[in-house]
């Protein structure tokens, strides 16, 4: 063979290797979307685990989706239109990795409130722009479904709250793998703060729906975790639900606890602990492990009554977690939202000033920064109790560096309040 012919040849070659391998690199993105590639299964660490336990304070292995369910229970009416209970239903999951390069969702109130029940107060709403919530959630992402199925908790706003007042917590969670459901408790959420103003008397009827919602979110779970056509199918791990709440929310969360026996765990913050022995929960029999979680300058429910009250319970194990400086909606995104800025055009009541309970720049402790500890604390104990990580036991202590410079964390029981003491029996 002569020398040009020779390297006629090996062009030849060279060319076709350099088609080949053109062609399988083209081919790489349609293989990784076919579940071929390990892109979106792959995890930067292990969630926790029996041999794995990450940081719970840092954001999870986990990329997070959000999407939002219309709900309708038959077998409750709703008094205002004579058919069956209905409310939405928000609900954060993991996320393929993908999901990472996908801009994040901004909670909006204006968006989400619903012209027909608002009135001619939903103009008033618009033209006040409050400021959205941001989220680290991407609308309708798709789920990772690899390393499924995932925990369930169960979240219950506050008081003429909103599904997605606490997106700094129920976002996280998601990132270290658990699926979070929180339904709009109706009759008691900001709408109907809006649309009817402040009415104590919504709050002994919510008491009963809040816990009817939760049982019913559960069962709707449930089936849609079993059909094999639902965007949840096999997504939840049904032997390891918790159930947690702010506020009102924080006595659902520990009252649903006592009646539902699927509830493994609770973390209640800035509950009202001793109503829930209205509906039969015995505080010295509690039934399982549950985290408190409260903020001493509290002036919505004041933290000595939180504290008596945890001192009342007997859990298989407990902890609270004290916050100096911390108000009510330190334990929430509801701060950034800004609702007191609508005090103008709305008639909030004595709710009024609970919108700004532990929001001041300057008497309470920064709630962004209060937000990491907060995390840090639940994570860990959820992962102790759902996800069987026994190594989380060492997170589950109290620390002296920020930011935990403010925190005063207790596991087990408490000595009596210091100044002036507990009621009797607690």
């Amino acid at each position: 063979m002569g020398c040009a012919t020779e390297h006629m040849f090996c062009f030849s070659c060279n060319l076709r290797r350099l088609v080949r391998a053109a062609f399988i690199l083209s081919l790489l993105p349609l293989l990784a979307a076919c579940g071929g590639g390990a892109s979106d299964t792959a995890l930067p660490f292990p969630p926790a685990g029996p041999d794995s336990a990450p940081d719970p304070m840092s954001f999870g292995p986990f990329p997070v989706g959000a999407i939002t369910l219309e709900m309708e229970d038959p077998s409750r009416e709703d008094p205002e239109t004579g058919g069956p209970r209905s409310f939405k239903l928000e609900i954060w999951y993991p996320a393929v990795q993908g999901t990472r390069d996908l801009s994040p969702w901004t909670y909006e109130t204006w968006t989400d409130a619903s012209e027909e029940y608002l009135g001619e107060d939903y103009q008033k709403l618009v033209d006040a722009a409050l400021p959205g919530m941001q989220s680290e959630a991407v609308r309708d992402a798709d789920m990772d479904t690899a390393h499924a199925p995932y925990p369930l908790v169960l979240f219950s706003h506050g008081s003429y709250g909103i599904r997605w007042q606490s997106v700094f917590y129920t976002v996280h969670l998601a990132s270290h793998g658990y699926v979070v459901a929180a339904p709009d408790h109706k009759g008691n959420t900001v709408w109907e703060l809006l649309r009817d103003g402040y009415d104590e008397g919504t709050t002994m009827v919510s008491s009963q729906q809040r816990l009817f919602d939760i049982d019913f979110v559960l069962d709707e779970l449930k089936e849609r975790n079993a059909d094999h056509a639902d965007f949840l199918f096999g997504a939840i791990d049904e032997d390891n639900i918790a159930a947690s709440g702010h506020s009102f929310g924080g006595w659902t969360a520990f009252t649903a606890a006592c009646n539902n026996p699927h509830i493994l765990a609770s973390v209640s913050q800035s509950p009202i602990l001793g109503l829930a022995e209205i509906y039969g929960c015995v505080l010295a029999e509690y039934p399982v492990p549950a985290m408190v979680m409260g903020g001493t300058l509290d002036n919505t429910v004041p933290f000595k009554d939180q504290y008596c009250d945890y001192r009342a319970v007997t859990a298989p194990e407990m902890y609270l977690y004290q916050i100096e400086g911390g108000g009510h909606y330190t334990f929430s995104d509801i701060c950034d939202l800004d609702l007191a800025a609508l005090a103008k055009d709305f008639d909030f009541g004595p709710a009024e000033e609970a919108l700004q309970d532990g929001c001041s720049q300057t008497e309470n402790v920064p709630w962004h920064e209060a937000h990491k500890s907060i995390n840090h604390y639940s994570t860990a104990f959820l992962n102790l109790h759902l996800r069987a990580s026994p190594g989380c036991v060492d997170y589950l202590v109290e620390f002296s560096a920020a930011p935990f410079d403010a925190v005063t964390f207790h596991a087990g029981t408490v000595p009596d309040w210091p100044a002036g003491g507990c009621p009797a029996g607690k």
